[in-house]
């Protein structure tokens, strides 16, 4: 192997390297974007239930008689109550699959970076390592100690 062939070839292991660390670092980053996004989400839908309790209240003292307005005030605050926290738990799941799935590419990315590095450095390497009667087509059959060809 000559000193060009073994530069370009390092040149081409470290920046698959570093093109997998970025993968890695913007599906964290994603992730990241995601929670906290889940996290302004969780705390609008607790802000808009506090002001639609605070209506329920404010309707109460002004006219503790008006059972209907009152009633009508907290059957709104429940139901919008039940469609946040319906909306939060469909974004969550989302969200988990969207990780998921981030994740998933990015390590079958790296197994297969890892499996194309072996197979080059099998393919390159000098005879005398290759005569083994063992490779990946006959797998079963395992070198034997001290048999040589």
């Amino acid at each position: 192997m000559s000193t060009t062939t073994r530069t370009s070839t390092v040149d081409r292991f470290f920046d698959a390297v570093v093109e997998r660390q970025a993968s890695v670092y913007d599906t964290m980053r994603s992730t990241n974007e995601r929670s906290h996004r889940f996290s302004r989400s969780l705390l609008e839908g607790a802000r808009q239930s506090n002001r639609d309790w605070t209506e329920v209240g404010r309707r109460w003292l002004i006219n503790p008689t008006d059972l209907v307005g009152v009633y009508e005030a907290m059957s709104e605050a429940v139901g919008n109550q039940q469609t946040r926290a319906l909306a939060l738990a469909r974004e969550w799941i989302e969200d988990v699959v969207e990780s998921q799935r981030e994740s998933r590419e990015v390590l079958k990315q790296g197994i297969g970076d890892w499996r194309e590095a072996i197979e080059s450095v099998q393919a390159n390497a000098p005879t005398f390592l290759r005569r083994t009667g063992w490779s990946r087509q006959n797998s079963d059959k395992q070198p034997q100690a001290g048999a040589e060809k």
